[in-house]
C-alpha cells in the first residue's frame, strides 16, 4: 500500500549558509493553485528532490506566512519507512530592504528523500472576481430562456510564470491573520519624556501645499470627487451622487427628468426659483432631437380649488416657457389634477410636493438610423450558448463552493486571464421591477428594468458585476449578489422612464371582540386593515410583466396578495402581466389583530357596542355589560349636556352684570324711566333663564352622578376571562 506522510517540520532561525540551489528542481514544480475570494491563495508543490537540500525563494512579506502554513509530504511511504526530517533555514525578518525583495527558505532534508515530495503552504495574493453576462431572450419568444455566462478573472502576480499549473477557485472567506513569527517580542516600556528634550524643531508634520485639482465639467466638484465628472452637476452629501445632474439627465437614446417644476398654491404662474430648472430642461431637450414628442404633465394637491383646470393652466405654463426658450419638439400638455399625488395630503410640506409640472418623454425615434446592411446581432442565447464552459467540476467544500478548472492553466508572472466557468440556459426574462432604491431616485416613480434568472443548477454563484444584453446588444449593468442554487434572483440594470407607479396606503381600524374584563378594564381586540394602492401607467414598449416589491408592515399579514412570489419577513413580489400604454391598479390588502387595554368608564359606547357585537358571551354576564353600556350612554349624554348648559349659564350671568350696569349707569336719569323699564324686564328675563340653567345643570350632575355610582355598582365584581 502506498503511503503520504507529513514529514517532521522543525525552523531554524538562522541566516542561510552555504550556496544555495538555483530553484527547486523541474520535477518539484508549481503544479496546483487554489485562489480564494478574499485574497489568499493555497500553492501545492509535487515531485522528486534533487538532493538533501531544497531552495525556495519568496517575497519577504510573505515568509511568516509561508512558516505558519508549510505542509511537506512525502509520498510512497511503506508502513515501516520513516519520513525525513525537515528543516527551515530562513532569514531573520528585517534583513530584507523592503517587503518586495526576495528572501530564500531552504528546506534540509535528513536524510534526503527518495520519494516524491509534495510543499504546499498559502500565502496572500490576488482575489480572484467574477463578472456575468445575461443575453435575454427575444421579446414575445414563448419559452422564456435567458442564456447565463459566469466568467473569472484570475491574476498571478507573483514572480514565477504559471506553467501547465491546475488551477481551483474557492469561494468563501478562510479565516487568516498576519503575524510575525520572525521578530523577537518585546514588551513595551515606559518613555521618559520632558527631561532632556531640546529646543526647536517641528512637534507634527508639516503638510506641503496642494493644489485642488482638475474640474473638467466645471461644476465646482473635483474630478477625483466628481460621480459624474463629464456632466455639470452639483454637490451631494452621498458619494454616488456627488457631482451629478439632480434636475436633468441625457443618457444615450433617452432623457431623464430628476424632478418636477414645483408651484405655489392656487397658482398657474412659474415661481422664480424654478427658472434654473426650466433652463437646464429646454437645454436638455433641444440636444435629445430624436425624442419626437413630450408630454407636459399638470398636477395640483388635495386643498386646491378647480384643481383639473388648475393644473391644465400650470401645464400650460410650463410649455409656454419652454416655447419661449428656443424648444421647438412637439409639447402636449395634459391635466391630472389632484388624482395622482406624490405624497399623502396631510401636511402642507407634502401638499406642496404634489403642486407640479412633470414632463415625460413620449415617442422615442432612434438616436442614429440603423444600415439597412447590418448584420443580424450577434449576441444572442444561440450564438453565445456554443462557448465552452470551462469548469470541469464544481464540488462544495466546508461550506463554500470550489471550481476545478477543466484544462491546466498557463499564465506568465505579472499577468491576469479571463476564464469561463458557466455557460448555459437558464429560466430568465425580461421584466420590470418596481422597488423605490435611494440610489437611485427616479426609482421613486419608475420602475427599473431588470434581468429575471433562476439557478436551477448545482452551481453556487458568487457576487459580481452583470452585463446584459437584448435585441443583440448591450442594454445595461447591474450587480448579482450571491445566487445559491434553487434560489432566483431579479437584477436591474436601467430606468424605464417611460412607465409610471405611483404608490398611495392607507390604515383603518375596526372593533372585533371582548377579549377580558377585570376590575373595570376592557381588553379588547381591533384588527387594523392597511391597503396599498398601485397605481401603474405603463409606457408603449415594456415588459410582459412588472413585479413590485411590496414592503409587508411591521405584524401585518397579507390577505389575498395577488401573485406574491419570492415572499421574505419583510417583502414581497407582487407580479403583474402588463399591457403596452393600458394603465391598471394593483391592490394590496393587509390585516393584523391587536389587543389593548381600556379603563370602561373611559370607553366610548358606540365602539364598546361594536366590541360586545363581535362576542360570544354568557347571558347573565351579557346582561350586566348591556345595562352598563346603557349605563355609560346616559352618563355620556349627561356629561355632553353640561357643557353647552354651563356655557350658556355663564353668557346668562355675565348678559346679567351688563345689564345690572347699564341701570347703575341712568339711575339718577329722570329722562330714562322708559330705558330703566326696558332692562329691568330683560334683567328678569335673563335671571329667569340663568335659574332655570342651573336648575338643568344641578339634574344633569345628579344624572350623571347617579349613572356613575350605578356604573361602578354594575361593574363591581364583573370578571371576564380572556379569550
Amino acid at each position: 500500500m502506498k503511503h503520504a506522510s507529513l514529514a517532521a517540520l522543525s525552523l531554524a532561525l538562522t541566516a542561510c549558509a552555504g550556496p544555495l540551489a538555483k530553484g527547486p528542481s523541474p520535477d518539484l514544480r508549481l503544479r496546483h493553485v487554489v485562489l480564494y475570494q478574499n485574497g489568499l491563495g493555497y500553492f501545492e508543490r509535487t515531485g522528486v528532490m534533487p538532493g538533501e537540500r531544497l531552495s525556495l525563494r519568496f517575497r519577504e512579506r510573505e515568509v511568516d506566512d509561508v512558516l505558519k502554513s508549510m505542509v511537506v509530504v512525502e509520498q510512497n511511504l511503506g508502513p515501516n519507512d520513516t519520513p525525513s526530517t525537515v528543516s527551515a533555514l530562513l532569514p531573520r525578518s528585517g534583513q530584507a530592504s523592503g517587503p518586495e525583495d526576495p528572501a530564500e527558505v531552504e528546506l534540509v532534508f535528513s536524510p534526503a528523500a527518495k520519494r516524491p515530495v509534495s510543499i504546499a503552504y498559502a500565502v496572500p495574493t490576488a482575489a480572484w472576481k467574477a463578472t456575468y453576462r445575461v443575453i435575454l431572450p427575444a421579446k414575445g419568444q414563448k419559452e422564456k430562456r435567458a442564456l447565463l455566462q459566469a466568467w473569472a478573472l484570475i491574476s498571478n502576480i507573483g514572480d514565477e510564470d504559471w506553467s501547465e499549473v491546475n488551477v481551483t477557485l474557492a469561494t468563501g472567506a478562510p479565516l487568516s491573520y498576519a503575524s510575525n513569527l520572525r521578530t523577537p517580542a518585546m514588551l513595551d516600556r515606559p518613555e521618559l519624556k520632558g527631561v532632556y528634550d531640546g529646543e526647536g524643531g517641528a512637534l507634527a508634520p508639516v503638510l506641503a501645499e496642494s493644489s485642488p485639482g482638475l474640474d473638467a465639467d466645471r461644476d465646482g466638484v473635483f474630478d477625483h470627487e466628481d460621480a459624474c465628472p463629464r456632466e455639470p452637476g452639483s454637490a451631494s452629501p452621498q458619494p454616488g451622487h456627488h457631482g451629478c445632474p439632480k434636475a436633468v439627465r441625457a443618457i444615450s437614446s433617452e432623457i431623464q427628468i430628476l424632478t418636477t417644476v414645483p408651484f405655489d398654491k392656487g397658482s398657474d404662474v412659474i415661481p422664480p426659483r424654478a427658472r434654473p430648472l426650466i433652463e437646464e430642461i429646454a437645454r436638455t431637450i433641444k440636444g435629445v432631437p430624436h425624442i419626437r414628442v413630450f408630454e407636459v404633465e399638470g398636477h395640483a394637491s388635495a386643498d386646491e380649488a378647480g384643481a383639473a383646470d388648475l393644473a391644465a393652466r400650470r401645464a400650460a405654463a410650463v410649455r409656454a416657457a419652454l416655447l419661449q426658450l428656443g424648444v421647438t419638439t412637439e409639447l402636449v400638455t395634459r391635466s391630472q389634477g389632484a388624482a395622482m399625488p406624490l405624497a399623502a395630503n396631510d401636511t402642507e410640506e407634502n401638499r406642496q410636493r404634489n403642486r407640479r409640472v412633470y414632463l415625460r418623454a413620449a415617442d422615442v425615434g432612434q438616436a442614429q438610423a440603423p444600415s439597412p446592411e447590418r448584420e443580424a446581432p450577434a449576441v444572442t442565447p444561440e450564438a453565445m450558448a456554443k462557448v465552452p464552459e470551462g469548469a470541469a467540476s464544481v464540488n462544495a467544500v466546508a461550506g463554500a463552493f470550489r471550481y476545478a478548472i477543466a484544462n491546466p492553466v498557463t499564465l506568465p508572472k505579472k499577468s491576469s486571464a479571463l476564464i469561463t466557468l458557466i455557460n448555459r440556459s437558464v429560466a430568465g426574462e425580461d421584466v420590470l421591477l418596481f422597488r423605490p432604491d435611494p440610489a437611485a431616485p427616479a426609482s421613486a416613480t419608475h420602475p427599473f428594468r431588470a434581468a429575471q434568472v433562476e439557478n436551477r443548477s448545482a452551481l453556487g454563484l458568487q457576487p459580481g458585476s452583470v452585463s446584459i444584453f437584448s435585441g443583440g446588444t448591450f442594454v445595461g449593468e447591474g450587480v448579482l449578489t450571491r445566487l445559491l442554487p434553487g434560489q432566483s434572483a431579479t437584477i436591474p440594470y436601467a430606468i424605464d422612464s417611460s412607465t409610471e407607479v405611483r404608490a398611495t396606503s392607507m390604515t383603518t381600524d375596526v372593533p372585533v371582540r371582548l377579549v377580558s374584563l377585570s376590575r373595570g378594564a376592557l381588553r379588547v381586540e381591533d384588527r387594523y386593515r392597511r391597503v396599498t394602492v398601485y397605481d401603474v401607467r405603463p409606457g408603449r414598449d415594456v415588459p410582459e410583466t412588472l413585479l413590485i416589491r411590496h414592503a409587508r408592515a411591521t405584524g401585518f399579514e397579507p390577505l389575498g396578495l395577488p401573485g406574491c412570489t419570492d415572499a421574505t419577513p419583510d417583502a414581497c413580489l407582487v407580479e403583474k402581466q402588463l399591457a403596452p400604454g393600458a394603465p391598471q391598479k394593483v391592490v394590496v390588502e393587509e390585516t393584523r389583530l391587536s389587543q389593548r387595554e381600556i379603563p370602561l368608564v373611559q370607553a366610548d359606547s358606540d365602539r364598546l357596542s361594536l366590541y360586545l357585537k363581535g362576542s360570544s358571551l354568557p347571558a347573565e354576564l351579557r346582561a350586566r355589560l348591556d345595562r352598563a353600556l346603557a349605563l355609560r350612554r346616559a352618563l355620556d349624554a349627561a356629561n355632553d349636556e353640561l357643557d353647552p348648559l354651563r356655557r350658556k349659564r355663564a353668557e346668562l350671568i355675565d348678559r346679567a352684570a351688563e345689564l345690572r350696569e347699564s341701570l347703575r349707569t341712568i339711575e339718577r336719569t329722570p329722562q330714562a324711566g322708559k330705558l330703566r323699564q326696558t332692562l329691568l324686564d330683560r334683567l328678569a328675563e335673563v335671571t329667569r333663564q340663568s335659574e332655570e340653567t342651573g336648575a338643568k345643570i344641578t339634574q344633569r350632575v345628579e344624572d350623571a352622578a347617579m349613572a356613575r355610582a350605578e356604573l361602578d355598582d354594575t361593574l363591581r365584581d364583573l370578571v371576564l376571562e380572556g379569550r
